[in-house]
């Protein structure tokens, strides 16, 4: 049994000789003083506390826990020059200050300025005009907050040790207790202790933090997300008896042969003096069953190991749980000190070059996730559960903590809840690039570098759902990463090593790149050399309306064994929400706040999968598709209909669901339908085979709908829930309107055939006016569009925005160069030219009447491709009225999607309105678009198309959406703007990544051809 790796390593001393000496937030080997070495969370329960009690690890309810959250008296400075510097005194007068609560950044509360950028540093900037200068920060603008409060520790307490711990302070800070000073740190997302049992005094207590915004330590925390400062998590004191448990270890893994023992083993260090103690452990099942027992004589180090036969693992989709409790007691058997935690037996490793759990290949559907809330890095429980409770229900099994360790709490949650986690250290130098200065290849930032990672070591080691840990994010590779890989590796048996910047180095023990296009993953997991898994730690930027192409990745992974899925960037938008003088809420980003020139990155922190309110954008409903573990093939369709059935679960038979099954039309009428159990072992494929019904009707669209739902409730997932919905098209309808083409009468420019009349623009060609059995059913004319209003993936460097601006495609316009009239049809040939005159190409535009009251519009559009590299679009735009438009139906796919993101959608009618349609993207942009739409019925007006097509109805205008920055500055237009899209480019997410594949571009060597049915 390998022995407790108890982390180490010497606290720096505060103060150094030489009359240069810096402060110690100046110096890059100042990072922590006086402090208690990392280690598990050892806080008691009441002695002898329940299995119970401790399974919830509630140590909040515990006689010797006391918060010292709330409000803390607070003064803010600009600088350190005009900081207070006797408020540490208990006797210094603080009536006049603020005050603020804690936890929660100052920021948030009113104090300085958050600030966002996303890889550099913010002060090296113009508006600070100061240098990178690792270690040195600027000193003349960092604010300084000096928080105070007193506590009076518990009577009960007296004779006892008690411990000081704040949960996360950013970025560095000093600590005085009734006015000596403990300490400092520099680490801002782990735990920082002081044993302060020496400094207490009778009755009231002051404690004091002088907190500063920037740090030496500020050069190892350049993430991406806001620059914020202050006390971010929990604040408490805990007391322990004078010997205590001062570390603990627990291994669990599983046999490596049949997975199913459990190879239990527990790692002691005790504290204060051994002598006359004995330490009882006993591990429980979930059913409080005892599983394994014992009692060891109390020493320095306590090490024990059992075999324990026929465990139930752990898994993301099995979350089993047993509950170690720990006694210590005296020699006549009264108990001191109880201390546990939840254990969950199972074996990660990499074999057969893949990343396996419990001997099983497994595949990443991951996401990342920031620390995020209104109140800045402060994250509530019930938050971190609405998280889970989102992921849960939309298929996702992995969390990566980027780019730190992350609330204590949450690592709880997951191992209960059933959610893998990629823990991280709180390392990342971004700001300094990857080249020569990176200082992952300076060996004097080492120390810092391995506290960092000792400590994230230290607060996850003993939780189940942490299945690999991260040496960090974006800070190049070098010595200091292949120093803490080295150490890692050394600690750590049960768990790989990853790190991103490593790439093909040995020092990560997965191949996890980002954003890698499909190309490169296959070139990859084709090379022969290679000989570790590839797991993308963030891909699927998901910034706007975006997430376009992942079920191609996902076809990658499903196909490619070494190809373990990866982690969507990201899961919560990192916005703030404000309210403007006529009260309308909306979502602030960077340089919202503050002069107009400081440092910013805009909207680069808003690229989640749900909102900052925890409100899903329209594209996680593609992420729950796209990741859904039950994955269908049409194998038949002719007297019966035969779907291959593949079950994409780990450790999940499919008789654990209800298969509901449909045969419909496209108006919802249901010809056959059942229910099945469908067995089918995980990682298998079975063949489910339907009767096809004999009345089905002669014409139009035939679908198989299934959905597979709980048949008991899992956690956050309640019975009956749907984890997998699926559609076969078993017969595509005609839509088109195939009547004759009636006589055009002409009276002066105005066109009549049976019920229709209309009227085109002889200079443009376009429809300016169609009345319909007497009705005027459009308010605006109907135009060609080539244009969409662009998303945050169009406006990036790897999108085309700036190429379709520069076209002028945002403002087309039409010029007739030719007319042709016959008896049913008018024909004009026009030259398409952007804003500013450039030639776009040539389009030919034909209207007929057919009977039955049906315009026909036909459009042939030829691109000039010496100057159109790439469309967004290729179709008609036109207004209807508002008034009597709050609801509209279609045929085709629900929700919101596009070409590249539509797994998501079920093809059948559909009721919605324009209002509806608009979805609060943080960031105005187009939105709300609808596929393989047959049909749509708006007010008054009918189209339909001779293909399926695209559509949207919104109400608000292309060109007030392009350009509000804030979905506060949008208002309706009065009417709703229209578009019907014969083909239109996906989104993709090239904010960061690759472009969209070009199957999902518009092809631009032959004309697209359309025709629209307007009735």
């Amino acid at each position: 049994m390998k022995y407790l790796m108890t982390v180490m390593g010497a606290a720096v001393a505060m103060a150094a000789a030489g009359a240069d000496k810096l402060p110690e937030w100046q110096d890059k080997d100042a990072f922590r003083a006086g402090q208690l070495d990392p280690h598990a969370l050892v806080v008691p329960y009441a002695n002898g506390a329940s299995e119970k009690t401790i399974a919830d690890q509630r140590f909040e309810q515990s006689p010797y826990y006391m918060s010292l959250n709330g409000e803390w008296d607070f003064k803010y400075t600009r600088n350190p020059a005009n900081r207070p510097t006797e408020f540490t005194n208990p006797g210094f007068d603080t009536s006049g200050w603020d005050k603020i609560n804690v936890p929660g950044n100052w920021e948030r509360q009113g104090y300085g300025t958050p600030i966002y950028v996303n890889e550099r540093y913010e002060w090296a900037d113009k508006y600070y005009g100061y240098p990178k200068n690792p270690p040195i920060v600027p000193e003349k603008e960092n604010e300084v907050g000096s928080y105070r409060r007193t506590f009076t520790v518990p009577a009960d307490w007296d004779g006892r040790r008690v411990v000081l711990c704040f949960e996360g302070v950013t970025s560095f800070y000093y600590v005085w207790l009734n006015g000596n000073l403990l300490g400092y740190n520099a680490g801002s997302k782990t735990a920082a202790e002081w044993d302060i049992t020496a400094d207490l005094v009778p009755g009231e207590n002051t404690v004091a933090l002088e907190v500063y915004r920037w740090s030496a330590g500020a050069y190892l925390e350049s993430q991406d997300m806001w620059r914020i400062s202050g006390i971010e998590r929990d604040v408490y004191l805990y007391s322990t008896p004078q010997t205590f448990v001062s570390d603990y270890r627990v291994e669990s893994p599983l046999d490596k042969e049949a997975y199913r023992d459990g190879l239990f083993g527990l790692q002691l260090a005790i504290g204060g003096k051994t002598a006359g103690t004995v330490v009882d452990y006993t591990l429980y099942d979930a059913a409080g069953n005892v599983t394994a027992a014992g009692t060891e004589p109390a020493a320095t180090f306590v090490d024990v190991a059992q075999t324990l036969v026929g465990v139930k693992p752990w898994t993301a989709e099995t979350p089993n749980l047993y509950t170690l409790v720990i006694n210590l007691r005296d020699d006549k058997g009264t108990v001191f000190e109880t201390l546990g935690c939840n254990v969950g037996f199972r074996t990660v490793e990499i074999k057969d070059r893949q990343l396996t759990l419990n001997g099983r290949p497994i595949l990443i559907k991951g996401v990342n996730r920031h620390s995020h809330s209104q109140l800045g890095r402060t994250v509530s429980e019930d938050l971190m559960l609405k998280d889970i409770e989102l992921m849960k229900l939309n298929n996702i099994n992995t969390v990566r903590n980027s780019h730190y360790p992350q609330d204590r709490r949450w690592y709880h949650l997951c191992d209960v809840n059933g959610l893998m986690v990629i823990d991280e250290a709180n390392i990342e130098s971004h700001g300094m690039g990857y080249g020569a200065e990176s200082l992952a290849k300076d060996i004097s930032w080492l120390p810092a570098h391995m506290d960092r990672t000792k400590r994230m070591y230290a607060k996850s080691k003993n939780h189940p759902s942490v299945i690999s840990m991260s040496l960090g994010n974006e800070s190049g590779n070098g010595v200091n990463f292949e120093e803490t890989y080295k150490w890692l590796k050394g600690v750590e048996t049960n768990r790989p090593i990853q790190y991103e910047r490593a790439e093909k180095a040995y020092n990560t023990d997965i191949y996890t790149r980002m954003y890698r296009s499909i190309d490169e993953i296959k070139a990859y997991v084709n090379d022969p050399k290679t000989y570790r898994p590839f797991i993308l730690c963030e891909y699927a930027h998901a910034m706007g309306n975006s997430v376009g192409g992942l079920q191609d990745y996902m076809e990658v992974f499903e196909t490619e064994p070494l190809a373990q899925g990866g982690c969507i960037w990201d899961w919560v938008d990192q916005s703030f929400i404000e309210t403007d003088d006529n009260g309308r809420r909306w979502y602030a980003y960077g340089g919202d706040f503050g002069p107009r020139n400081i440092p910013s990155d805009n909207s680069f922190c808003c690229n989640g999968l749900i909102t900052s309110d925890r409100k899903a954008h329209p594209h996680l409903a593609e992420v729950k598709a796209a990741y859904r573990n039950i994955k269908s093939k049409l194998a038949g369709n002719d007297n019966t209909v035969t779907v291959d059935v593949r079950n994409w679960y780990d450790f999940t038979n499919l008789n654990n669901y209800t298969l509901d099954w449909q045969i419909v039309d496209a108006d919802g009428h249901v010809y056959a339908q059942g229910t099945k159990t469908v067995d089918c072992a995980p990682g298998q494929t079975v063949a489910v085979t339907f009767d096809k019904p004999k009345d089905l009707p002669a014409t139009g669209d035939v679908y198989l709908n299934l959905d597979w739902k709980t048949k008991a409730a899992h956690g956050f997932v309640p019975k009956d829930y749907a984890v997998a919905q699926e559609q076969f098209v078993l017969r595509n309808g005609d839509y088109a309107q195939h009547g004759k083409a009636l006589k055009l009468k002409n009276k002066k420019g105005v066109y009549t055939a049976g019920d229709v009349t209309f009227a085109v623009n002889d200079k443009t060609g376009a429809l300016d006016r169609l009345t319909v059995g007497g009705k005027e059913v459009i308010a605006s004319p109907v135009t060609l569009s080539l244009w969409r209003p662009l998303t945050e993936n169009d406006a990036h460097r790897k999108g085309q925005g700036r190429t379709w601006m520069a076209q002028g495609l945002d403002s087309i316009s039409q010029t007739v160069t030719a007319t042709k009239k016959s008896k049913d049809a008018l024909t004009l040939d026009t030259r398409v030219t952007g804003k500013a005159g450039q030639e776009l190409g040539t389009a030919r535009v034909t209207y007929r009447v057919l009977d039955g009251g049906v315009l026909a519009v036909s459009y042939s559009y030829s691109p000039d491709t010496a100057t159109v590299k790439t469309l967004p679009r290729v179709g008609l735009t036109f207004d209807i009225p508002a008034a009597g438009a709050d609801e509209y139906s279609y045929l085709g796919r629900s929700g919101e999607t596009y070409v590249d993101r539509n797994t998501s959608g079920r093809i059948g009618w559909h009721t919605t309105s324009a209002n509806a349609d608009s979805h609060d993207y943080v960031k105005p942009q187009a939105m709300g678009n609808h596929t393989d739409v047959r049909m749509v019925r708006l007010p008054g007006l009918t189209a339909s198309a001779d293909a399926p097509f695209q559509m949207s109805a919104l109400p608000y205008t292309d060109a007030a959406l392009q350009a509000a920055q804030h979905i506060n500055e949008l208002d309706p237009s009065g009417v709703v703007t229209v578009h019907l899209d014969a083909a239109q480019t996906g989104v993709g997410t090239a904010t960061c990544g690759p472009d969209i594949l070009p199957k999902y571009a518009i092809a631009l060597d032959r004309p697209t051809q359309f025709t629209f049915y307007l009735h």
